[in-house]
């Protein structure tokens, strides 16, 4: 590989060029949210977006620099002048002080050319865990919204929520599987993490919008019943076992689903109380009839309580 790197110039160049349109994308549309705040400190001209693209040029060469340092200190070194050039070359910008910028952009040069001055051989294990790395953060940023079945599984016990659930649940045969699900939504990460993040949403919204935001609840409510639902072959195939009727565990599963989105209705609709009318009460009952009938005939087609479902 290493005799032929030499032909893969041309796809590793395209990469970079690509990697800095998207870094410019990204920093221009952040700029142009915050613009009001920005036209406080300096001016937007010219010059400015020139020192805008070369900030995004030279923070995404010294990310290319980190694969030809030899051990964790001179990285961790590299990464503390990288994160202070590019704050001091900022801080300096928005203040109108471009005489220190100027300073502040020749060292960074320096220290770019101090490094490409002599050819240097790829780093393929850098490169394949950096590609691995951007793959699972567009996942995890997907996640935020759906449950990605490609990120790694990943539990917490979360003692007080498992407390709680003990108590809420009753003791009994009946109950075998509602306390099952419970447990298990309450500590699998995916799910809980995107129950709290589209709860978290729906509050922003609702928050925001309190006279239409009811629409957009729906949507969460209709998000969150969805993505729960592959919780049903998440447990172990061990639980068969237990002598429950397959029909109990679909009932047990439903209504682990209905109590879920009642109470992630009623903390939606909470910020609404504080300004409490007769419409947020009538949004309220449309919202938990909403559920009801969400769970019990959209959720109930798709339960499938068969032991193939289940994972070993």
């Amino acid at each position: 590989m290493l005799p032929l790197e030499w032909r893969l110039k041309p796809y590793f160049i395209k990469s970079l060029v690509y990697s800095f349109v998207v870094d410019v994308i990204k920093l221009v549309s952040f700029i142009t949210v915050f613009l009001s705040l920005f036209l406080h400190t300096t001016t937007i001209n010219l010059l400015f977006l020139f020192f805008i693209v070369g900030i995004v040029a030279y923070n995404l060469l010294m990310k290319w620099i980190e694969q030809w340092l030899e051990n964790p200190v001179q990285l961790l070194l590299h990464r503390l002048n990288r994160f202070f050039l590019l704050y001091f070359m900022c801080y300096f910008m928005f203040t109108n002080e471009w005489i220190y910028v100027l300073i502040v952009m020749s060292l960074n040069f320096v220290y770019v050319i101090y490094f490409f001055r002599k050819r240097r051989i790829l780093d393929w294990h850098w490169l394949i865990n950096e590609e691995e790395s951007a793959l699972l953060r567009n996942f995890k940023f997907i996640n935020f919204f759906i449950d990605v079945p490609n990120l790694k599984r990943s539990f917490r016990r979360r003692r007080l929520l498992t407390t709680i659930l003990q108590k809420c649940v009753p003791y009994r045969q009946s109950s075998t599987f509602l306390y099952l699900y419970s447990l298990l939504f309450v500590r699998h990460n995916d799910y809980f993490y995107l129950y709290l993040r589209l709860t978290a949403i729906g509050i922003v919204v609702n928050y925001a919008m309190p006279t239409s935001g009811w629409v957009f609840t729906l949507l969460i409510l209709y998000m969150t019943g969805s993505q729960v639902i592959p919780l049903q072959h998440e447990l172990k195939q061990i639980v068969l076992l237990y002598p429950i009727p397959k029909s109990q565990i679909k009932d047990s599963f439903l209504k682990f689903v209905l109590v879920i989105l009642y109470a992630q209705c009623f903390i939606l609709y909470f910020p609404m109380f504080m300004q409490f009318s007769t419409a947020i009460l009538f949004y309220l009952v449309i919202s938990s009839l909403f559920v009801y009938v969400f769970v019990y005939k959209y959720v109930s087609k798709r339960v499938n309580v068969s032991g193939s479902t289940f994972k070993e």
